[in-house]
């Protein structure tokens, strides 16, 4: 019982982390998005290694897919342009 209650609450605060890798956390902690970005891949990891010792496999799946959402947003991130005008820049009206 008290591995279920471990394993829902890493989930909760592993989704939590990733929400807060945007521009809303880096304000609400005053921290670099680089800081947060280690932060969460080095708890992703933790979690990933304790989860396969304990034999938790569910979290074992949700530290893989986060891990692999991880990695899609930074390879996404990498080959934008970097000279790409900004998407709200477009929507504004004249």
């Amino acid at each position: 019982m008290v591995l279920k209650v471990v394993t829902i609450g890493a989930i909760v605060l592993l989704l939590g982390l990733s929400l807060l890798r945007g521009r809303f956390g880096t304000r609400l902690l005053g921290v670099s998005r680089t800081v947060l970005n280690v932060i969460y891949l080095a708890a992703l990891v933790l979690t990933g290694v304790l989860a396969g010792v304990f034999e938790q496999w569910v979290l074992l799946g949700v530290v893989v897919v986060l891990l692999v959402l991880s990695g899609i947003e930074e390879i996404l991130r990498r080959s934008a342009p970097k000279n790409a005008p900004a998407e709200r820049a477009s929507t504004r009206r004249r």
